[in-house]
């Protein structure tokens, strides 16, 4: 005997999925028929989109509890009134989406019109996205790269405005572009509309009259990110309760 002690590490094995656990005792047992380990596949697949979906969920609530006001330093000179611009909206929103594992971007499409389509990205896969488009812009005296560079910043300012639902300072007019009416929502955004109020057990009256109207299908994409974002925070806060 030395007097020494001898220290012993012990390293906790991470706890073993069960599926992944049943997945490969499939794979090393040959008498099962390969159509079982299919369907495990597809059902692991859709647990997986599911558990992301969630991640989502809990991320895009917490983001949006801190989300900062987006200061307005652009003034629309025809209604006389200060809005957000892109850049401003940018600033706001990108730091505190990155701090929850979330990301704001755009893809964008040109043709015989300008589609843009806002997409807000969570770190385990799973995303929510909105698309509006127009015609390049001809006002003035610009060129057609430019038009075009001017409609993609109007559509990317609008639609991440709506995704967020954030206000701009101008949700009845635009920023001296013409006026342009806020579009009602598409037949596919009130379709995930009402899946969302009923998977969330919400009553439909109420988030009418949350939205202050007396139809949901002429809600527009503005009101569409409010209540989408106020949906999104409840059914975070019922899967973690």
């Amino acid at each position: 005997m030395d007097g020494s002690t001898e220290i012993v590490a012990h390293t906790e094995a991470a706890p073993t999925d069960p599926m992944l656990a049943m997945i490969e005792r499939v794979l090393l047992n040959p008498d099962l028929p390969m159509e079982r380990l299919d369907k495990m596949l597809d059902l692991r697949e859709r647990q997986m989109a599911k558990e992301s979906e969630q991640e989502f969920n809990r991320a895009f609530a917490a983001a949006m509890a801190e989300m900062p006001i987006v200061q307005r330093t652009s003034k629309n000179h025809h209604l006389k009134r200060d809005y957000a611009s892109l850049d401003d909206l940018i600033r706001a929103a990108r730091p505190t989406l990155s701090k929850h594992g979330l990301s704001l971007n755009w893809e964008v499409q040109v043709g015989e019109m300008i589609k843009v389509t806002a997409i807000v990205r969570h770190a385990s896969g799973h995303f929510i996205s909105t698309s509006d488009e127009a015609a390049r812009d001809k006002s003035g005296s610009m060129n057609v790269l430019q038009g075009g560079g001017s409609t993609q910043t109007y559509l990317k300012r609008y639609t991440g405005f709506a995704i967020l639902g954030m206000a701009s300072g101008d949700e009845q007019d635009d920023d001296g572009r013409g006026a342009q009416p806020i579009p009602k929502i598409t037949a596919d955004a009130f379709t995930a509309l009402a899946s969302e109020i009923a998977d969330t057990g919400s009553d439909e009256k109420a988030v009418m009259a949350f939205l202050k109207v007396d139809d949901l299908h002429e809600i527009d994409e503005v009101q569409y990110g409010r209540v989408m974002a106020m949906l999104a925070k409840k059914r975070a806060q019922a899967e973690a309760a």
